[in-house]
């Protein structure tokens, strides 16, 4: 009864702070603190003990949502596992009231839990932040096929250069992945290196030389990921020609359910350009 009554208490403590903390974190993004807004976020995300949501909740749960997808959208990661749930929930219901369950919030919940501090949230984006979509299932996926076996030498300039790119210092995320490749290292860590340093040149919006890594890691060694990366840059920038000649190579490597899904994604993109 005592564990009871605390949860009310602290549910309600919650609920009555999440307001300011959507406000702190509103702040924090338009500051450029996109690891620090992705925290204050979690803490405005606040689901009541009953699971039974206000019109006022409503409206500062999606207020929480949309701003978390701009924060992924920032982090170059889809959101859409995560946030669609509670989000159709909550926007499609006729209802004054809206009655959750559990599978409406609770793989965001756990997101916000598994990164609620820098260090866990580097980790966790580490296997996440650049394949474009966050898996629930486990940190480390077991979808080798996407995700090279790079060593465990390239995590530092990986946690490094991804605490730069939450800030928006894309610059100087591509100098630690330049100054990392002035090292020696096997044909998978610079395949990878060179793909990630592709994407840094990506969002600091220098599309001539994130294609040429882009080419550059394949050439070194060609996997499902850094194939589709450059599939997608192809068509984001609409060369329909070219991205048709990279389709087919990034199909022939294929090689888990989710490749085929990350594919048919693409495909359709590329099917809706003129």
């Amino acid at each position: 009864m005592l564990l009871i009554i605390y949860s009310l208490f602290s549910s309600k403590k919650n609920l009555k702070k999440a307001p300011e903390k959507l406000i702190d974190a509103k702040k924090k993004f338009d500051d450029g603190e996109i690891n620090a807004s992705l925290r204050a976020l979690g803490e405005a995300f606040v689901i009541p003990y009953d699971n039974h949501i206000k019109p006022e909740q409503k409206i500062h749960l999606i207020a929480v949502l949309d701003l978390l997808r701009k924060v992924f959208a920032e982090m170059n990661i889809s959101g859409s596992k995560l946030i669609d749930p509670l989000y159709d929930k909550l926007s499609n219901s006729v209802n004054v009231n809206v009655v959750l369950n559990e599978g409406n919030y609770k793989q965001l919940q756990n997101f916000f839990d598994q990164t609620n501090t820098d260090e866990k949230l580097v980790n966790y984006l580490k296997n996440s932040v650049f394949n474009g979509e966050i898996s629930m299932s486990d940190a480390t996926t077991s979808d080798s096929s996407s995700f090279p076996e790079t060593s465990s030498r390239t995590t530092p300039f990986i946690n490094t250069a991804g605490k730069l790119i939450m800030s928006r210092k894309y610059q100087d995320a591509i100098d630690v992945y330049r100054n990392a490749l002035n090292e020696e290292w096997d044909d998978t860590d610079k395949a990878f290196l060179h793909d990630q340093l592709a994407s840094c040149y990506l969002m600091n919006k220098d599309l001539t030389n994130a294609e040429a890594n882009y080419k550059k890691s394949i050439a070194i060694k060609s996997y499902f990921l850094n194939n589709w990366n450059y599939g997608d840059f192809l068509v984001y920038h609409k060369r329909k020609a070219d991205a048709g000649v990279q389709l087919p190579k990034i199909e022939a490597l294929i090689a888990s359910p989710s490749d085929k899904k990350e594919y048919n994604k693409l495909l359709k993109n590329f099917e809706a350009l003129k």
